[in-house]
């Protein structure tokens, strides 16, 4: 390994080497499934048309997932390290493209979303309260519930997400097995304006946007790579921990998707003004088991966004110890307990995080970061293309099938959701990553003079 390479390479011990396949599958399996099954078939369902187009969009969105996670797989293998899917950036295409993909990582993808998540779920807690509570009040002590549960120890932190995702993973495939056998009167009925229109192709642009929305729904499988320095035997377990949790999810999508069309036609899928549907898990539920059970799917979606929120917290600590020891924030931060235990990271994401709750409406700030978070995201995985070249003689435990049309499949569906978020959000969405990215370059030096001094 090369002094540069030393030098960005995130210290492990091994005996921060915790997690086991059945810990890896189970944390990326929390990261990834979260309340988007529930929701997203009933907003294009009528759009697309048929139940074949329908499907098609969660089969392709897998495929498409699977790219992206055998190409972190490879690397993941190869470094494995805290904050991989950044790491890997670094290496590929330099220390100031890493740097910003490890800020807009950090950002968005963990300190603006686990607001976001915190909100949602305590929309869905309300569903089921007696009385109303605060949403934000809900959010905070969801947040810090999370960060209580990995103080504890590493072991103990990874434990009870495993538990969670155990619980996550059950309850999805009881609801596909109990929904494929459950006896109902008749499905719902088709819409008439819709039932005799003619429905779109398989490659038309209903069917691609409804795919667009369907991967963000598979997102979550980079972090194996993020937490692979805490992973034993990661030339092994990183990649199963990425495939075997693709894998999962796959089946329990689809299922899911085979209850919904169970239960209705594809122009059926619309509220009473003619609306997408909004929750068609509930309405699914309730048109199968009853409005009880429809109720309390709320409280289960509740738990799901927990877990999602403790995952969540597990990795964006790992990204931030990789910043910490490229230099790019405080290497303090970065430092872990006698145990194991990265707590300042995990104090620095909670704390951050709350604070995300006071900036407003969110769902504006992704819309407007769209363009930049879908650029940099794809870089980890474009890496696995350009670290082919720059480290060929690097010892590879797992190699991407099929190389490099994998990785290369990913990245034009990287560049088509570039494309596609730069048409919808328009010269706004272009003006604000443009922004961004200049904040982020003029604020690097006084975090790299924080480095410096806590050196």
């Amino acid at each position: 390994m090369s002094g540069t390479d030393a030098k960005t390479q995130p210290a492990s011990s091994d005996r921060f080497r915790v997690v086991g396949p059945v810990g890896a599958i189970g944390i990326i399996v929390a990261s990834m499934v979260g309340s988007g099954i529930f929701t997203l078939t009933g907003k294009f369902g009528a759009k697309v048309g048929t139940e074949e187009n329908v499907l098609a969009a969660w089969v392709i969105g897998g495929v498409l997932a699977l790219c992206g996670g055998l190409s972190l797989a490879e690397l993941g293998a190869m470094i494995p390290c805290s904050g991989g899917s950044v790491e890997f950036a670094r290496r590929a295409f330099g220390k100031t493209t890493g740097y910003l993909v490890a800020m807009v990582t950090i950002l968005s993808g963990y300190f603006l979303s686990i607001a976001a998540v915190g909100l949602m779920l305590a929309e869905y807690v309300n569903k089921v309260a007696p009385e109303p509570l605060s949403l934000t009040g809900v959010a905070v002590a969801s947040i810090v519930l999370a960060f209580v549960s990995q103080v504890p120890g590493l072991r103990a932190g990874y434990a009870f997400n495993t538990a969670l995702s155990l619980v996550k993973i059950a309850f999805v495939a009881v609801f596909v097995v109990a929904g494929l056998v459950w006896p109902f009167d008749a499905r719902l009925p088709e819409a008439a304006a819709t039932a005799a229109s003619a429905h779109p192709g398989l490659f038309s642009a209903a069917v691609a946007s409804a795919t667009l929305s369907v991967s963000f729904a598979y997102l979550g499988w980079s972090t194996g790579a993020d937490i692979a320095g805490d992973i034993e035997r990661p030339g092994r377990n990183v990649p199963i921990g990425i495939l075997g949790a693709i894998g999962i999810v796959f089946v329990l999508y689809i299922g899911v998707n085979l209850v919904y069309l169970r239960v209705m036609p594809p122009s059926a899928m619309t509220e009473p003004d003619g609306a997408p549907m909004q929750a068609i898990g509930a309405v699914a539920a309730t048109h199968l088991f009853g409005a009880a059970v429809g109720r309390a799917l709320a409280g289960v979606i509740a738990l799901l966004f927990f877990s999602t929120i403790v995952s969540g917290t597990i990795t964006a600590a790992r990204i931030l110890e990789s910043m910490a020891v490229a230099g790019e924030i405080p290497a303090a931060i970065g430092v872990r307990t006698a145990a194991g235990v990265p707590l300042r990271g995990l104090i620095v994401t909670v704390v951050a995080s709350l604070a995300s709750l006071a900036i407003g409406n969110l769902d504006d700030i992704f819309g407007l970061l769209t363009v930049l978070i879908n650029v940099f995201s794809s870089l980890s995985v474009g890496a696995v293309i350009v670290l082919r070249y720059k480290m060929p003689d690097a010892v590879r435990p797992f190699r991407v099938p099929l190389y490099p049309i994998t990785p290369i499949v990913y990245l034009a569906l990287a560049a088509w959701s570039i494309v596609a978020s730069v048409m919808e959000g328009g010269w706004k969405a272009i003006v604000a990553s443009i922004a961004t990215v200049a904040l982020l370059l003029v604020i690097k030096p006084l975090l790299g003079l924080g480095a410096r001094h806590a050196h």
